[in-house]
């Protein structure tokens, strides 16, 4: 069967790739089917992951009932925090383990979860808008500088190029959006965090521009 170069498929017949439309090396094959089969379903979670799920579960329903029957003198629900936290938890180690190894797909979605994380506790804990004024830039500086590293260590930077490139703007962005519209009281995270954002994607720029604009060509048919 013929193999699509960019998309490594494999095509029974046919000069372009049905995906790409890009040329299609070697000779058609007629009796083989336009498309190869179904792949077989997809891993199943690791024995780890449920033990891990199960007792990490089972912890927060004690918790929930201790907060329930210590309600009145408490006033204050904690096993929210603690619900928060076994979630985050079992959505990272969800992705380590049934991930991709796709490293732009996967620091994005820990920024996420971590942001929604910090964000919940400081709203919840009443810290102050820590959160928003220190901790979610930290985390986009730390994301941005390790998706410029990762670019460079990764060997496959072709055909995840796009990808790369645009997690570097989606997360630049957040900056210049939370200086616009708000005025934090330490702004100078944000700051740093839009820096390290012009100079990443100006070094993803000058030093892959090459596999970024094959990337380009590629997924717009050029």
């Amino acid at each position: 069967m013929k193999t699509c170069p960019h998309c490594h498929i494999q095509v029974g017949s046919g000069s372009y790739c049905p995906l790409c439309q890009s040329p299609l090396p070697g000779a058609d094959e007629p009796d083989t089917p336009y498309f190869p089969p179904a792949p077989p379903p997809g891993r199943r979670l690791p024995l780890f992951f449920k033990l891990a799920a199960f007792f990490l579960l089972a912890g927060v329903v004690v918790c929930a009932a201790i907060d329930f029957l210590l309600q009145e003198e408490l006033h204050l629900h904690w096993s929210l925090v603690v619900v928060a936290c076994v979630a985050a938890a079992l959505l990272l180690l969800r992705a380590l383990m049934m991930g991709s190894h796709n490293a732009p797909k996967l620091l994005f979605q820990i920024l996420v979860g971590a942001s929604l994380l910090v964000w919940f506790c400081d709203w919840f804990l009443d810290w102050g808008n820590v959160s928003i004024d220190l901790v979610i830039p930290i985390l986009c500086t730390a994301t941005l500088v390790l998706n410029f590293l990762f670019a460079f260590i990764n060997r496959k930077f072709t055909e995840n190029g796009l990808i790369y490139l645009l997690l570097n703007i989606g997360v630049g962005v957040v900056p210049y959006i939370v200086l616009t519209i708000r005025h934090t009281r330490a702004a100078l995270p944000w700051v740093i965090c839009l820096i390290v954002s012009v100079i990443t994607f100006l070094g993803l720029v000058i030093f892959k521009g090459r596999a970024l604009w094959s990337e380009f060509a590629k997924r717009l048919h050029m």
